[in-house]
């Protein structure tokens, strides 16, 4: 499955997570954007090229305007990518609403943690049936 990775600036942190994602043979970055206005490019560019099954969106605080702007963008895209929202323990339960009916729905994930983002990712590529589930760790 590919992925994008949105909202983290260019640094060490990006690159631990592309680094325990990737350490799943299922999962592979193949797009990294900080801004939510790059992000749209990148989405629009792999639309018509490889859409990524799963966008990954860090949202430490409040989802802003921009980060919800890519929400819905990589939602709106034929077909939708799934995505997981990294956010905090302590904002989790501040997502707004519109997300948290979403994820009811399986192709939309809030998440706290490393091994939270790890089972969501899983979930999303089981449900679309790339993932052999004995391969995974």
């Amino acid at each position: 499955m590919t992925l994008m990775v949105v909202g983290l600036p260019e640094g060490e942190e990006p690159e631990r997570l592309r680094s325990r994602i990737q350490s799943n043979p299922h999962f592979r970055v193949v797009s990294h954007a900080a801004e939510p206005a790059i992000a749209l490019a990148h989405a629009h560019a792999h639309a018509r090229i490889l859409l990524p099954d799963i966008t990954v969106l860090s949202a430490p605080g409040t989802l802003g305007a921009g980060a919800l702007g890519v929400f819905r963008a990589v939602r709106a895209l034929d077909p939708p990518t799934g995505v997981v929202l990294r956010t905090t323990a302590a904002t989790a339960d501040r997502a707004p609403a519109a997300l948290t009916a979403l994820a009811a729905d399986g192709d939309v994930h809030i998440v706290a943690d490393a091994d939270g983002l790890m089972r969501s990712l899983r979930t999303i590529g089981l449900a679309q049936g790339s993932c052999d589930p004995d391969d995974l760790p």
